[in-house]
């Protein structure tokens, strides 16, 4: 008989500790997956297309929506959030303003081209 009750008391132990460590860890993890995101962002985004940053996008606005959906967030949680948040915009003005910075280049070469090729052809006329 009292080895039955050990045996109750340890499962019912066990239960307890397992209960309580699936609710610490699905608290956590809800904010993880918005974490490891912003960490890939910020390691690979430098070498994203524009349809690539798009999808990105969407994405981080998916599990934005997700967080916010949920009623019992801790402050700490709220405020790692706000802190990804920042991180992300900072990545994605970064490498946004890098991509700019090339089409004006790219536009500016171009335009340089043409007025090299007019100027070209006008001298031809004289």
């Amino acid at each position: 008989m009292k080895m039955l009750m050990k045996k109750i008391i340890l499962l019912a132990l066990l239960a307890i500790c397992t209960l309580g460590f699936q609710s610490c860890q699905s608290k956590h993890s809800r904010i993880d997956d918005l974490k490891d995101f912003v960490e890939e962002i910020t390691e690979n985004g430098a070498d994203y297309t524009q349809d690539q940053w798009e999808k990105a996008n969407e994405k981080f606005s998916e599990l934005l929506d997700k967080i916010n959906s949920y009623d019992d967030l801790s402050q700490e949680e709220i405020e790692e959030v706000a802190k990804l948040q920042g991180q992300y915009a900072a990545t994605a003005f970064k490498n946004s303003g890098k991509n700019i910075m090339e089409k004006m280049k790219k536009a500016g070469a171009a335009v340089e081209g043409f007025l090299d090729g007019v100027g070209e052809e006008l001298k031809k006329d004289e």
